[in-house]
C-alpha cells in the first residue's frame, strides 16, 4: 500500500488591521473588523474542512503546520503624526491578540510566520520591525535568523522554507532612487541556502511582501538579477507575495528575464491575496472598500519514491468580507523530494 507524508500549511497577507481614527482608539474601523475577526474563525475550524471534488476533493489536514503572513500586519505604521502613533500600537495588539505566535496566546490554532510590508514600516525601522525581530527569537522551529534578527528560515520536514521582509535586495539601507530598504534580505538568503539546502535538492519556498514584476523604484533591478542568480540553481517550488491584494490569488512564473502564465525554467510566483484589507469608504461611510479577500492552502505530499511527489496550491476567496467563501482554483505539479538520507553539502 503506497504511503504518503503531507506538510501542509496556510499562506496569507495583509491582515492589514486598521483602527478607528482616534487618539485613543478603542476598536477597529467596522469594516476591518468584520474582515479580521471572520478570517481568524474560519483558521480556527478550516483543518478537517471537506474540498470540493472540482479542487481536488478530500479534505484539509487536520494537522496544519502554521500559517505564512506576507506583509502589512497593520494598516497605520507608514503614517506619522496626529493619531497615528496610537493607531499603530492599537492595530499591533490585536494582531497579536488574534494570531498569537506558536499556536498559543491566541485565536489562530496553529503557529504563525510573519514578515513585514510597507504598512508595518517602509524602511524596517519602526516598533513593529523590533516586535517582530523578538518574536523571531521564539518562533517555532526557526533554525536560522538574519544578524540583525529580521529574517529567518525554518523547516517542515524536507521542506526549507525562508521569510525575507519586504524584498529581497543587498545592504540594510533604503538606496538613492529607490523606495525601501532591503534590510539585508540579499545576503541573508545566500547564506541561508549555502548553509541549509546547498546542494541537497531539498524543496525550498521562499517569500516576502512586494511583487517581484513591481517597478525597478520598488525592487531594484539588480536586486532582482542577484535573487535569480542566487535561487536558479536550487529546487525552488514557490515564491510568495502580499502587497498587490487583487482577489481572487493568481500565479506567475518568472524565468529570470520575463514574467509570464507559463515559461521555459519558470518558477512558480503566488499573489496570496490579502485576508482582511477591508475598511470603510471615506467617500461613502457605511459602506466598505477591498471586501475581496483569499488565502492560499499549501501541500507538499511526499510519496514512497521519487515520481509521485507532488506540490498542490489552491486558493480559497470570499466577495463578502468572508461572510461565505469558495474555493476557488487550484495549481498541481510534480514535486522533486530527495531521499530522506540526503543531507545538505554545505559550500561555506
Amino acid at each position: 500500500m503506497e504511503s504518503e507524508t503531507r506538510y501542509s500549511f496556510i499562506v496569507s497577507a495583509d491582515p492589514q488591521y486598521v483602527a478607528e481614527k482616534s487618539p485613543q482608539p478603542k476598536k477597529l474601523d467596522p469594516f476591518s473588523e468584520q474582515a479580521n475577526s471572520r478570517f481568524v474563525n474560519l483558521m480556527k475550524s478550516f483543518a478537517g474542512t471537506k474540498i470540493p471534488d472540482p479542487r481536488g476533493g478530500a479534505v484539509v489536514d487536520d494537522k496544519i503546520l502554521g500559517i505564512l503572513v506576507t506583509g502589512d500586519l497593520i494598516d497605520s505604521a507608514d503614517k506619522n503624526g496626529g493619531d497615528y502613533p496610537a493607531m499603530q500600537h492599537f492595530e499591533w495588539a490585536r494582531y497579536k491578540s488574534d494570531y498569537g505566535l506558536n499556536g498559543q496566546g491566541g485565536k489562530v490554532p496553529f503557529p504563525v510566520y510573519e514578515l513585514h510590508g510597507n504598512h508595518d514600516g517602509p524602511q524596517g525601522d519602526t516598533f513593529i520591525i523590533k516586535e517582530i525581530i523578538e518574536r523571531n527569537r521564539v518562533r517555532a522551529g526557526v533554525v536560522n535568523r538574519s544578524k540583525n534578527g529580521l529574517h529567518y528560515s525554518w523547516d517542515w520536514g524536507p521542506l526549507h522554507l525562508v521569510n525575507l521582509g519586504m524584498f529581497v535586495g543587498g545592504g540594510d539601507d533604503r538606496r538613492e532612487g529607490h523606495h525601501y530598504a532591503p534590510r539585508g534580505s540579499l545576503e541573508f538568503l545566500q547564506a541561508d541556502l549555502a548553509k541549509h539546502v546547498a546542494d541537497s535538492g531539498r524543496p525550498v519556498i521562499i517569500s516576502f511582501h512586494l511583487h517581484p514584476n513591481s517597478s525597478e523604484y520598488d525592487w531594484p533591478k539588480e536586486d532582482l538579477a542577484a535573487f535569480m542568480n542566487t535561487i536558479q540553481k536550487h529546487n525552488v517550488v514557490a515564491l510568495f507575495h502580499g502587497h498587490t491584494h487583487g482577489s481572487p490569488s493568481r500565479k506567475l512564473q518568472w524565468n529570470g528575464t520575463q514574467f509570464g502564465k507559463k515559461l521555459p525554467r519558470g518558477i512558480d510566483v503566488f499573489n496570496c491575496d490579502d485576508s482582511g484589507a477591508a475598511k470603510t469608504d471615506r467617500k461613502n461611510p457605511g459602506k466598505a472598500v477591498g471586501i475581496k479577500h483569499g488565502f492560499l492552502y499549501v501541500e507538499l505530499i511526499d510519496r514512497d519514491g521519487d515520481a509521485k511527489d507532488e506540490f498542490t496550491v489552491r486558493s480559497v476567496a470570499t466577495d463578502d468580507n468572508w461572510a461565505t467563501y469558495r474555493w476557488d482554483r487550484i495549481w498541481k505539479k510534480p514535486a522533486k523530494i530527495p531521499n530522506a538520507t540526503a543531507k545538505p553539502k554545505s559550500s561555506e
